[in-house]
C-alpha cells in the first residue's frame, strides 16, 4: 500500500504536471534529468526541486509576462500617479521631437491639462509634415473637444478624414460625434452616433449615445441603448465588464 498511498500519488501528480510544463515551455531538459534523479533519491529531494523549478523558472516568466507588466504599472501610477507625466515632459525638454511632444500630450491629455495638451499639438504640427500627421490631427481634435471647443474639434475631425480616412477609426468618430454635440448640431450628432456605436469596441459610444438622445426627449430610444449596455456587460468575461465598469454604472443610474 504504500506505493500507493496519498503522499505518493500526489507526488507523482506534481511531477507530472511539472514534467507537462517544462516540455510544454521549451525549458532546458535539464529540469527533466534533475527530477528524475530525484525521485530516486528521496522524496525530499524531489520536494526541493520542485521548489528550485519554482523559483528559477516559473516566477521569472510570471514576471516578464503581460499580467505583471500591467500591474507594475498600475501600482506606479497609484503610488506615483505624475510619474508618466514627468517623464513625458523631460523627453521633451531633452529632445524635443514631435514623437515625444505628442506623448507629452496624451499625457496630459488624460490629467485633465486640456490646454496644455492643445498647445503641444500644435508645436508639434509646425513641422513641414505637421499638418498632415494623423495622429497630431486626431489627438488635437479630441483635445480641442475635450477643452470644450467643439466647432475647432470638428474642423480637425473633418481634415483628418481627408488627409487619411483609414484613421478616422471608431475612437475619432467618437470624438467627432461629441464635438457636434457640443455645438448643439444635435441632428449630425445623433446621425454620427448612428454611424458609430454598432461599432465601436466598448459601451463608451451606445451610453453617451443614450445620454444625447435623453437630453433630447427621446426617452424610449434612449432606454433602449441603456438596456444593450447592460445585456452585453451581463455575463461578459471579467476583464470586459472591469473595462466597461464606468459605462455599466451608468447605464444603471439612468435605466427605468
Amino acid at each position: 500500500m504504500g506505493y500507493f498511498s496519498p503522499w505518493m500519488i500526489g507526488s507523482f501528480l506534481v511531477s507530472l504536471a511539472m514534467a507537462w510544463h517544462i516540455i510544454r515551455n521549451g525549458k532546458t531538459p535539464l529540469w527533466l534529468l534533475g527530477l528524475a534523479a530525484a525521485s530516486f533519491l528521496s522524496f525530499y529531494a524531489t520536494i526541493a526541486v520542485w521548489i528550485g523549478y519554482v523559483i528559477f523558472a516559473v516566477i521569472p516568466d510570471l514576471l516578464r509576462s503581460d499580467s505583471a507588466r500591467r500591474l507594475k504599472s498600475s501600482m506606479v501610477k497609484v503610488t506615483d500617479p505624475g510619474r508618466d507625466y514627468r517623464v513625458a515632459k523631460r523627453n521633451v525638454e531633452l529632445v524635443g521631437s514631435v514623437d515625444s511632444k505628442r506623448a507629452l500630450a496624451e499625457e496630459c491629455i488624460r490629467s485633465g491639462r486640456f490646454g496644455d495638451a492643445i498647445e503641444l499639438y500644435e508645436s508639434a504640427m509646425e513641422g513641414p509634415l505637421g499638418g498632415s500627421d494623423p495622429a497630431l490631427l486626431k489627438g488635437l481634435g479630441r483635445a480641442r473637444m475635450l477643452s470644450g471647443d467643439g466647432a475647432l474639434a470638428e474642423a480637425q475631425f473633418v481634415k483628418l478624414k481627408e488627409v487619411d480616412p483609414a484613421a478616422f477609426d471608431a475612437d475619432a468618430e467618437l470624438d467627432y460625434a461629441r464635438a457636434l454635440a457640443l455645438q448643439g448640431k444635435n441632428d449630425a450628432a445623433v446621425a454620427q452616433y448612428e454611424k458609430v456605436v454598432s461599432r465601436y469596441p466598448g459601451e463608451e459610444a451606445r451610453a453617451r449615445f443614450g445620454l444625447l438622445l435623453e437630453s433630447l426627449g427621446q426617452t424610449a430610444r434612449a432606454q433602449a441603448l441603456f438596456a444593450e449596455i447592460l445585456a452585453s456587460v451581463k455575463g461578459a468575461p471579467s476583464h470586459y465588464r472591469s473595462r466597461q465598469r464606468e459605462w455599466e454604472a451608468l447605464a444603471r443610474q439612468h435605466v427605468r
